[in-house]
């Protein structure tokens, strides 16, 4: 069984508690290591601070910066947004080590197709995650706040194990051997993490499966993602370098994750995902709309120089030559 070790925190105690009120989880109430506290964390987390790449496409460098000081002046000092899935782990790593918590980062292979559930192609050793120890509890837990999986509890590392996320969507990890993988038998398998619908949030009958990604449990550091931030900076292909990507998670009143909200590549629009369905919260149809929408929809703050920074880029808004002309 899979023991992990001890380790110090990059934060110091004045962080965490300023990251408890952030995430609007005052420190004065208890924050002892367990299951139920970790959960209430995450949920806190990711419908408080966005997954986003911003920071990409509205700055002259165009550098998203994962240094774990650099984003939590951004997200908890300064309050101006949230990061991609290195940072955001970087940060949720940090505050869950200074809480008495035991874990690392792992990376995955996110499967790129978009076709029948029972194709995959896994691409390249580019997201990240961490794995999680309670004091006390032996058992290993899967923590993703990076990607939109919208899964709050810690996922128990067993095979077939199944849990929810929210309207409907559940997930659950098997055993498997990359397609290309050249070792046989079970020295050959990793984890694989499966959801019940396809990228449209169309559910599959009973025992259908889509692979979401795959991933071994051999720990990488801060320098590794930090190393993979600028590697994706330079990669013109990238899904973050290619547009924008925003995603924050909303709760009901009793505090349940009940929807995400997003922006996606060439998309105009913020839309709202529930159990009732696909919502348009508002279109925009300029950058002056998308910024004024991050703002007021995910809390994010972009520069003064924004739109001269995005202009020419292709995550840039285009904008119809036929309203322009008519000045719609």
């Amino acid at each position: 069984m899979l023991k992990i070790n001890p380790s110090s925190s990059y934060y110091n105690d004045e962080q965490l508690s300023a990251y408890l009120l952030r995430v609007g989880l005052p420190s004065a109430i208890d924050h002892k290591p367990s299951l139920d506290n970790a959960e209430t964390l995450i949920r806190h987390h990711i419908t408080t601070i966005p997954f986003e790449n911003t920071e990409m496409h509205y700055t002259a460098s165009g550098f998203l910066d994962c240094d774990p000081q650099v984003v939590y002046t951004r997200i908890v000092e300064d309050n101006e947004g949230g990061t991609n899935c290195h940072g955001l782990h970087l940060l949720l790593l940090g505050m869950l080590l200074k809480l008495g918590y035991r874990g690392y980062f792992i990376m995955a292979r996110v499967n790129q197709m978009r076709g029948p559930p029972e194709v995959i192609n896994l691409g390249n050793l580019d997201h990240s995650a961490i794995v999680i120890q309670v004091p006390g509890n032996d058992e290993t837990y899967l923590v993703d706040i990076g990607m939109g999986l919208g899964f709050t509890q810690p996922a128990r590392l067993a095979v077939d194990f199944e849990f929810d996320a929210f309207a409907g969507k559940r997930y659950r990890l098997i055993r498997a051997r990359h397609p290309e993988s050249p070792v046989a038998g079970e020295e050959g398998e990793d984890w694989r993490l499966q959801m019940n619908t396809d990228l449209d949030w169309n559910f599959y009958p009973d025992s259908i499966w889509r692979t979401v990604m795959q991933f071994s449990m051999q720990p990488f550091f801060m320098k590794d993602l930090l190393n993979l931030t600028w590697l994706v900076h330079h990669n013109p292909d990238h899904i973050l370098r290619k547009g924008l990507v925003v995603m924050m998670f909303i709760k009901n009143e009793k505090g349940v994750v009940i929807g995400q909200q997003t922006i996606m590549p060439k998309g105009k629009a913020v839309t709202l995902r529930t159990a009732a369905g696909l919502e348009v919260l508002r279109e925009f149809g300029d950058e002056d709309d998308r910024i004024a929408a991050l703002k007021d929809l995910f809390g994010i703050k972009c520069p003064a120089d924004a739109k001269a920074c995005i202009s020419g880029r292709p995550s840039a808004i285009k904008v119809d030559e036929t309203e322009m002309k008519n000045g719609t």
